[in-house]
């Protein structure tokens, strides 16, 4: 398979970085891409206090189920438009409604600010009679699902390239195509809300009671140990769960430049997600990694 080319950028923070100035320079890059073509409605809305984006398909199989959608940013930055490619892709795909979030970004807001965010949004779903929960999240946005997803009842998860020890023990320095390690240590010490990296999370301490878990994740991400780590724990406490390593891939794969790799493992979700619900199809997809 070939090697997944995708932009990662690069922050050098010596002390507080310019918050302000990285979240603005990512709404440019974000909002300057072209639109994806999508094959149904997309429409922003609020859920009380919290921003949403819904993408509808046009035959939308899945009526009775939803993909809330949690983005990445290192929980400090990102918005609506940063990963509008990647919900317009799932909803396509899979042909199931999305719902984006906005959640409450730190030094403002805490993890446990923005999971408050999430949960209004999955409240007003089930309010609303939806069924089927599924949270996908991707880079912190995975972690966010992970930190929400018993409270939440999910159906499923879906993590890509999640952070899942936020405390970063298990980042590995040595793999080339990860995230920032200095940008993560100041953003996710302010969204653990005490402002030391000490006092973070490891979301895959406790993975009792977690619900099916699928895991994609680049070969040359920093952060591949934590998600084996996460997969094996889930599998030794019972829980449904899938490591698919994407060969040659960084950090961010799925908002890369080969368009291949990013549908091909929405399609492993999606495959992964239906056999949440039908045992039949419970065997390890062709390409799965099942090593922990």
């Amino acid at each position: 398979m070939l090697a997944v080319v995708a932009v990662v950028a690069v922050v050098a923070v010596v002390a507080d970085p310019d918050i302000d100035r990285l979240r603005r320079e990512a709404s440019e890059r974000a909002s300057g891409r072209p639109r994806l073509p999508f094959a149904g409605t997309v429409g922003d809305d609020t859920i009380g206090t919290v921003p949403i984006r819904r993408y509808v398909p046009q035959a939308d199989t899945h009526p009775d189920a939803v993909v809330v959608f949690l983005h990445g940013g290192y929980g400090v930055l990102g918005d609506l438009e940063l990963q509008d490619a990647y919900c317009r892709r799932i909803a396509g795909i899979l042909r199931v409604t999305v719902l984006s979030v906005g959640y409450r970004l730190a030094p403002e807001a805490s993890l446990a600010a923005s999971g408050d965010d999430a949960l209004a949004v999955v409240g007003a779903l089930r309010d609303s009679g939806t069924g089927g929960i599924v949270l996908w999240g991707d880079s912190a946005g995975g972690a966010l699902a992970l930190a929400v997803a018993r409270r939440a009842g999910a159906t499923a998860l879906v993590l890509t390239n999640p952070n899942v020890d936020l405390t970063l023990r298990g980042f590995d320095d040595t793999a080339t195509g990860g995230p920032g390690r200095e940008l993560s240590e100041w953003a996710f010490a302010r969204w653990a809300g005490g402002g030391r990296l000490h006092d973070a999370p490891d979301l895959a301490a406790d993975v009792r009671g977690l619900p099916p878990v699928f895991v994609a994740v680049g070969s040359t991400d920093s952060l591949l140990p934590d998600a084996r780590r996460l997969v094996q724990r889930c599998r030794d406490a019972g829980a449904r769960s899938e490591l698919h390593v994407v060969p040659g891939a960084v950090h961010g794969f799925m908002g890369g430049s080969d368009v291949a790799i990013v549908e091909d493992t929405i399609r492993k979700a999606g495959a992964f997600l239906s056999s949440v619900t039908d045992p039949r199809s419970a065997a390890p997809l062709p390409g799965d990694d099942p090593t922990p």
